[in-house]
């Protein structure tokens, strides 16, 4: 639960998604939204013009267990402005995502009451 309070995309009542650039917190993720959901997760990196797009397939479908032509790439807006940039996320960053309206509505749930307890 902390994991999606932290990383998750809270705006979409109809999908749960997070993202993340280190590799041990995507395997968390993707596990979790394989054991709460029957429905198949989706994957998506946004990454830079410089990087490999094939090596990146290869590591996160490596990583968390996907076939690499299965992830979605999605270039991300300040691609061309980081010349000489120090590698922070060195594979992209990756999301995990399923569409699943009746998981979005228990983690509203859950974290609602969480966070009632933290007052």
């Amino acid at each position: 639960m902390c994991l999606y309070i932290a990383e998750g995309y809270k705006r979409n009542r109809n999908s749960v998604s997070i993202c993340n650039s280190d590799p041990a917190v995507m395997q968390i993720a993707s596990r979790w939204l394989r054991c709460l959901s029957r429905k198949a997760p989706e994957a998506l990196i946004q990454y830079h013009a410089d990087q490999d797009l094939n090596e990146l397939r290869e590591f996160w479908g490596a990583t968390i267990g996907i076939e690499p032509g299965a992830i979605k790439l999605q270039r991300k807006s300040n691609s061309n402005q980081l010349a000489g940039r120090v590698w922070r996320s060195r594979h992209g960053v990756l999301q995990v995502r399923v569409h699943d309206t009746l998981l979005r509505a228990r983690l509203q749930a859950w974290m609602d009451r969480l966070r009632s307890e933290w007052r």
